[in-house]
């Protein structure tokens, strides 16, 4: 594996990544979400209360606890470069690409009758700036960085440690399309390409050695189908 780190500011590695790493910072996240939707359930969320508060404080506390964990272990390779611009439009072509497969494979296995994710039926519903704006926010900035900061960041370097490359790259991945099916069963058709898009993902971070690849490319995945969803 290329994965590359050096040590971190605040001083010397004093520990390696673990499992319980990468499961504390989703864990926060899911708490502070659960949180966010207590504090503004009584009037019913709307859809800038789901992705400004709910999402926000999901995915904030994610980014927040790998961080903080952080301070004395191997960093996670968040060094963007001018040419991690190529991997916005790498992630672009996979969510074209695999939403059209995706879209023919539902087709002849449900004929037409598909499940909609739950977020995506949420976002739908955005009208006006401030929804629009906290939907593109948090799907296309906060949620990809908080999803590689825990998959192809902490997991895949604890994992790294265990077994080969290729074992990584599918073990992340297929964390990372199973914890989306478990928060909404009705992203199971989409579940094969999450697979892929992890694999893809993982692969970009052991070959360049950084986490950002990943991160431009999971930008760039989430921008297309928000934009399909908005406009």
């Amino acid at each position: 594996m290329t994965v590359t780190g050096g040590e971190p500011a605040g001083g010397k590695v004093s520990g390696d990544w673990q499992v319980s790493h990468a499961v504390a910072a989703f864990s926060v996240g899911v708490l502070a979400s659960l949180a966010g939707a207590a504090a503004v359930l009584s009037g019913g969320l709307s859809v800038f209360e789901s992705f400004a508060v709910v999402g926000g404080l999901q995915t904030l506390g994610t980014i927040i606890t790998v961080l903080a964990l952080g301070r004395r272990r191997e960093p996670l390779g968040l060094r963007p470069r001018p040419a991690d611009g190529a991997f916005l439009l790498l992630g672009a072509a996979l969510a074209l690409g695999l939403s059209w497969a995706t879209y023919l494979v539902v087709q002849w296995v449900f004929g037409g009758d598909v499940p909609v994710q739950g977020v995506v039926q949420v976002a739908e519903g955005a009208e006006g700036w401030p929804a629009r704006v906290a939907v593109v926010v948090v799907s296309v900035i906060l949620a990809p960085l908080a999803e590689e900061l825990v998959f192809r960041g902490v997991l895949l370097r604890a994992l790294g440690r265990r077994f080969s490359v290729r074992h990584t790259a599918v073990l992340t991945a297929a964390a990372f399309a199973l914890i989306h099916l478990l928060l909404d069963f009705d992203a199971a058709p989409a579940i094969p390409a999450l697979f892929v898009v992890g694999v893809v993902f993982a692969l970009l971070v052991q070959r360049y050695g950084r986490l950002t690849p990943a991160v431009a490319g999971h930008v760039g995945f989430n921008l297309v189908g928000v934009l399909a969803l908005l406009y």
